[in-house]
């Protein structure tokens, strides 16, 4: 009597189970990659935000008080006055994002020469410096979670002598600015003359002083 054969193995059932968990396994990894490509975004480029830091062009975006221009051709900067009652500074307010760092950089000379940033969320980063001849300031700001415009400040301090301020660079991610007017100003209407121009008068350039 011939002793029974052995029971075969179940090879399609086997490779029905790996096949089904490789399937499994593509799928989940596809759904992965395409929620990792839904909710990737290409972040901001880091620009420039503050318009005319070097204060050689209109229209004067900044806004001053017991302040000069003063300088050469070609190399402008501006000159702070303290008195009793002020500090003798100006202000500029730029666009920013939420939940983004930005960094202030400031060349100044003179006593007391302060340099800095505010926000309504609670930012309030600055520096000072009280030497004599040019020197580099840099500080550095994080925006919270609903902020979108900051002031970018500098200025002296009372009754202090005068200081100089010849360049202000704000960068950090966003868009570059409107450079004739604030960040929160109307919307430009375009004009037949003028579709692209940057402000609500199609006469609105920026001029370079001499």
């Amino acid at each position: 009597m011939r002793a029974p054969a052995p029971p075969r193995p179940a090879r399609r059932r086997a490779g029905l189970s790996v096949g089904l968990a490789v399937a499994a396994l593509t799928a989940a990894a596809s759904t992965v990659g395409l929620a990792a490509a839904t909710t990737s975004a290409d972040p901001l480029p880091r620009v420039e935000l503050i318009v005319n830091g070097a204060f050689d062009s209109y229209p004067w975006i900044w806004r001053c008080e017991n302040v000069r221009s003063s300088g050469v051709p070609h190399v402008h900067y501006m000159t702070g006055v303290p008195t009793a009652d002020s500090t003798a500074g100006c202000a500029q307010r730029v666009r920013v994002r939420p939940n983004s760092r930005y960094t202030l950089t400031a060349s100044v000379r003179g006593p007391f020469a302060f340099v800095g940033v505010s926000g309504s969320g609670g930012e309030n980063a600055s520096t000072w410096s009280s030497g004599q001849d040019w020197n580099d300031l840099s500080v550095q700001v994080t925006t919270g979670p609903d902020t979108e415009l900051l002031t970018v400040y500098f200025h002296g301090w009372y009754e202090q002598s005068p200081y100089d301020v010849r360049r202000m660079s704000f960068v950090g991610p966003g868009f570059e600015p409107n450079p004739c007017t604030e960040p929160d100003s109307p919307t430009p209407t375009p004009t037949a003359t003028a579709p692209t121009s940057p402000s609500p008068s199609s006469t609105c350039y920026r001029t370079y002083i001499p």
